[in-house]
This record gives C-alpha cells, structure tokens and sequence, in this order.
C-alpha cells in the first residue's frame, strides 16, 4: 500500500461524513492532492487515528466519509518539555519542528541571559510554530501535538515549574548515570542554554530548584541541535 496522508483536523471527529474547509480543505487538495475515492487519516490530538475516504474535492472544500478508528495510543508518560531559547527565527522553527518529532509534549521559548536580546515573538511568530508542529506531527505519526507555550523568563518558569529538570551540560550525566534517576510519569523538563550558556545566575537557580545536569554528546551543540537531542535522551530513557 502507497503512502496514506495524514491530517490533524481540530474538534471532534466520530464516524460520518465530514465537511472540511479553509486550510485543512486547501492542505488535502492542493497540497497533498487527494481525489475522490482515495483514503486518508485523520487525527484530532486525542489520541486517535482514524480511517477516512475521501467523497468530494472542490474549491476550498473536501468532503470525506470517516469510517473508524484505525490506531489508539495513551498520552505519553512522562510529559517531556523543551525549553528553547530564544535564538534566531529560523533556527527556532527547526528546533519546533525536530523537538516534535523527537516527541516533545511541551515546546517553551525561553529568554536567557545570554540570550537573542529583543522583542517578546509576536502572536503571530507563535502561531506559525504551531502550524510547524502540527505538520511535524502529521508527517511523523504522532498523535498528541506538542503545546507552544508563550515566552517567557527562566528564572519564572524555575519559579513555577513542578517535576524533574534536567540541565544540558557537555560535563553532566552520562545517559547510564541520568536513567535511573528519570521518573516514568509526572512532568520533565529539558533546558537548553543559548550559544554563551547559562549566566552565574542562571546556573545558581538550576541547581537551587534541583536540576540534573546531562550531556548530550561530547561536542558542543548548537542551541537548537541540543534541544533536540535532549528530547530524544530523556524521552528514550524515561520511557
């Protein structure tokens, strides 16, 4: 069997004929090209896969036939956060889109002291992130899409968060030595620093609030690239 595309589509979806519209419509296609007959998958971020055919393409609209759940999976334990940095915009969308794919439950754009200096991103930079990380999802089979959560500083989220942290650092924990010390539920967060670091300050209040300090490899990462790779080692150790 060819390749079946996949759609995140937003709200309720049960067996029936569905009426798609505006971008998810334009997505299938023009984008994905589908036609009369053809079947898809459809999926609302709760956790369910569902089977669909596709009955009607017209402007703007594609009329499909949903016929069941095809795949069901719980939500991911534990809830793993990757706290970003604020770094250059480009760098942060392939950061949102690789730390989805890695399996991400949480993406917070965090401001560092050593951090990109300027504005807070507009609403509009956070929603571009989010159509990045539902096309992320549809294209690597998740289905829960990771929440983008709105800047802001590290000493505040420190401040508020409650669960593990785990700091990145080139001299941390090695993965042998940081698994066992992961929990299997509650909430996980991964903090990456910008390309100078942690401040003095910044590193005083990590290990205040408790963090645990790994590495991500033997060679210095860029921002985005330890981000994603810190995803990938606590999601595959505390899994």
């Amino acid at each position: 069997m060819g390749h079946v595309p996949r759609l995140f589509v937003r709200g309720k979806l049960g067996p029936g004929r569905l009426l798609l519209e505006g971008e998810a419509a334009n997505r299938l296609a023009a984008v994905l090209r589908v036609r009369p007959g053809e079947e898809v998958r459809l999926f609302a971020g709760e956790g369910r896969e569902w089977q669909a055919e596709v009955r009607e393409t017209a402007r703007g609209r594609v009329a499909v036939e949903v016929l069941g759940v095809v795949r069901q999976e719980p939500p991911p334990e534990p809830v793993v956060e990757a706290w970003v940095p604020l770094i250059r915009a480009q760098r942060f969308e392939w950061a949102v889109e690789k730390c989805t794919e890695a399996g991400a439950d949480v993406i917070r754009p965090v401001a560092t002291a050593f951090g990109q200096r300027g504005e807070a991103p507009s609403d509009g930079r956070r929603e571009r992130w989010e159509r990045i990380a539902v096309e992320a999802s549809e294209q690597c089979g998740r289905l829960y899409v990771p929440v983008i959560e709105p800047a802001a500083g590290l000493d505040g989220l420190l401040g508020a968060f409650r669960g593990t942290l785990v700091a990145l650092d080139r001299d941390g924990l090695r993965p042998a030595e940081l698994g066992p010390l992961l929990p299997g539920r509650g909430r996980l967060a991964v903090v990456c620093g910008p390309e100078g670091g942690f401040s003095p300050g910044e590193l005083a209040l990590l290990r205040a609030k408790g963090a645990l300090f790994a590495r991500a490899g033997p060679y210095v990462l860029r921002a985005e690239t330890a981000a994603v790779a810190g995803v990938v080692l606590v999601r595959s150790l505390a899994c």
